[in-house]
């Protein structure tokens, strides 16, 4: 199971299937359901690629039940053509013993030896409980029962085994989470397991985030000799800035130390649980309100459109253009001669006649030495544009020592530049009488084929209102929030006539448009997905399974049913494409992998089995160019979903940018970009 940020009201479980084992828990022993759910790091009874070596590229399949479990030879072997060895996948108590001492190992037998045909490992998950042992660990009896039936019928074929998931959320373990309890748990395993086989390799449970203090306390109570495989599922926003690339490394770096203090620091890390979902409802509510708005605005017409997009700007530089070009009607799609990014410097002297529309990243930040410039521009006829929460919240200021913004804690002028801009707010802490949040309708008298068919995923907390508005000038509600007898514009424009003669659009709803949360745009997972097993390489990670690889696509807003590289008919999807080029460009058995990056670049490097030297180079904001020094000869460069490129000769300046280009060479082969 993945995390969210705190600003998601909801938390999305691991597929349907999973949401029905909780359920089933709960059930009489009587109930029917029908879902699945050594040595330290032994190379040996580790999977290995045809060359011999291990392989540290895996993927999360519930291939045990359902449409995954009917079509598992065909998603293992789109697995082994993508250059995947590994599968994670639940063998769930409830999956084979259903009813109480009666064990059925059928299922599991098929995907089992469906895997060995192929030569795929499979990383089985030990856990959940049944409804006649609910908390497992509470009945450590019935649960070593069925490790040991498990274990000791699959031990010649699977050398690796975990032990529960995410046990530090409730949702997993069923009562408040103790890393005490945990502990117990997995010795008693482990010792199971390893009078199996002491060749047999116990994993960790993967726990959710990077949680190094419940780690370490389960450590504390005793359980460091008792698995073999650390084991992290550290879900986030996309690793595009160096902020959060550091961040990354330092949360790996946490769990290295808490072995090195006990003595335990050869012990390997995995990651196998960490991915982007790619649901159509992301950003949605606010696309929506776009297109609304224009069609409002400029009937009729495909006015041009800019971004602010300046790279010292946070909520500008975390995204990619694609994600903000997400935000625009799909007709733009086909004219992207008519969209522009602007930098602060450009948006200053922004015009209404060079570009009608202005859009800010979404947000509650606004760049304060821009702000003068963005009246003015509404003044003489342009239209603004406010996504996410309430407007101009946080003023951003430009720090002159690192030539960055530097969000400040507040926005005393919040206020007045409300009022230069004439717009109004409130919500529940401002006014009496106000929930902290309704559910959103689309307002009265919309007459736009925008909001057809929309079924909003967020709720409304934050209210507009005409209170600013000079006379001339109307507001036009697009969105409510409604509760009981409550209603108010929760998404608006602003149409200006009088001293003023443009628009602002404001739109309050706050939804994830994928910068801080594991959700992205479909080519995003793409891009995102080689940056991430890279890193996690060069930080010491030793394996990294991706969730995950079919998505069910049954529900457009939930995310799980969206994390796949592979959609529910099996359509490879661009993060497929990326994951097999990586596989070329690193084939197993690669090793030296050594990243640096700066402001804006990361290169990384490491030495293939075949002796060849490959680079990975990309940009960690948004399109930038590079010289490029070599030393040595490239013989051959490729995109990350495995297209050709020109060859770059020495001294010759890149265009690069978030997706990564590979450049393959001789031994030895040094590429510095600067």
């Amino acid at each position: 199971m993945m995390i969210l940020p705190a600003c998601f009201s909801k938390e999305f479980f691991r597929r349907d299937f999973l949401k029905g084992l909780f359920a089933a828990s709960a059930l009489s022993a009587s109930g029917s359901f029908d879902a699945f759910g050594a040595s330290k790091d032994d190379a040996s009874n580790m999977p290995r690629s045809s060359e011999g070596t291990p392989s540290p590229y895996g993927v999360c399949a519930h291939i045990g039940a359902g449409e995954e479990w009917e079509q598992s030879p065909k998603n293992l072997e789109l697995m082994r053509a993508a250059g995947i060895r590994w599968v994670r996948a639940d063998f769930s108590w409830i999956g084979v013993e259903r009813k109480e001492n009666e064990w059925n190992f059928d299922r599991l037998d098929k995907v089992v030896e469906d895997a060995r045909r192929l030569d795929i490992t499979i990383l089985p998950i030990l856990d959940y409980s049944v409804p006649w042992a609910t908390p497992s660990f509470r009945h450590l009896d019935k649960w070593l029962e069925y490790v040991r039936r498990t274990v000791s019928r699959y031990c010649d074929r699977i050398k690796c085994w975990e032990v529960w998931n995410e046990e530090n959320l409730k949702q997993f373990w069923a009562e408040d989470p103790n890393p005490e309890d945990y502990a117990n748990l997995l010795r008693e395993t482990y010792r199971v397991i390893k009078e199996i086989d002491p060749n047999l390799v116990v994993v960790y449970g993967g726990l959710a985030g990077v949680p190094a203090d419940f780690f370490a306390k389960t450590l504390d109570a005793g359980v460091a000799d008792f698995f073999d495989v650390v084991n992290i599922h550290p879900y986030r926003g996309g690793l595009t800035t160096p902020e959060r690339v550091e961040r990354f490394q330092k949360e790996i770096e946490a769990f290295q130390e808490e072995l090195q203090k006990r003595n335990v620091a050869k012990r390997p890390i995995w990651i196998t649980e960490m991915g982007w979902a790619t649901p159509p409802s992301l950003a949605e509510t606010n696309r929506r309100v776009v297109a609304a708005a224009l069609q409002r605005l400029f009937p009729g017409q495909t006015p041009r459109v800019a971004f602010f997009y300046d790279q010292r700007y946070e909520p500008a530089a975390a995204r990619s253009q694609e994600d903000l070009l997400s935000l625009l009607p799909q007709n733009y799609r086909l004219k992207r001669n008519l969209v522009s990014f602007l930098d602060a410097d450009e948006m200053r002297t922004a015009t209404p006649e060079s570009y009608p529309v202005l859009i800010m990243p979404p947000g509650e930040t606004f760049p304060a030495d821009c702000f003068d410039s963005m009246v003015e521009y509404v003044k003489r006829g342009g239209t603004l544009t406010l996504l996410g929460g309430v407007p101009l919240y946080y003023a951003s200021r430009l720090d002159a020592k690192t030539n960055k913004y530097v969000r400040t804690d507040g926005n005393p002028t919040l206020t007045q530049n409300m009022k230069s801009l004439r717009i109004s707010w409130f919500a529940w802490w401002t006014r009496e009488n106000v929930p902290e949040t309704a559910p959103i309708v689309v307002a009265p008298n919309v007459d736009t084929d925008a909001f057809e068919g929309y079924q909003p995923s967020s709720y409304a907390g934050r209210f507009l209102c005409a209170d600013a508005l000079a006379e001339g000038d109307k507001m036009f509600s697009l969105l409510n929030g409604e509760k009981d007898a409550f209603s108010a514009s929760t998404a608006c424009v602003y149409k200006f006539n009088s001293d003023y003669k443009g628009a602002v659009i404001v739109s309050t709803v706050m939804e994830s448009d994928g910068l801080d949360s594991n959700v992205t745009t479909v080519s995003n997972q793409g891009v995102f997905l080689p940056q991430a097993i890279l890193l996690a390489f060069a930080f010491g990670v030793e394996r990294y399974f991706w969730y995950e690889f079919q998505a069910p696509e049954r529900d457009r807003v939930d995310p799980e049913h969206h994390f796949g590289i592979v959609g529910q008919k099996l359509d490879p999807k661009p993060g497929y494409h990326a994951y097999k080029t990586l596989t070329r460009a690193r084939p197993a058995g690669s090793i030296g992998d050594s990243a640096r990056w700066d402001d804006d670049l990361i290169s990384q490097s490491w030495t293939r089995p075949d002796g060849k030297t490959c680079w990975a180079v990309w940009s960690m904001r948004a399109s930038l160019k590079r010289k490029i020094e070599v030393d040595g000869e490239i013989e051959e460069a490729f995109d990350y979903l495995g297209n050709t490129v020109k060859i770059p000769e020495n001294g010759e300046t890149l265009s690069l940018s978030p997706q990564i280009v590979y450049l393959v060479g001789n031994k030895g082969l040094v590429v510095k970009v600067s």
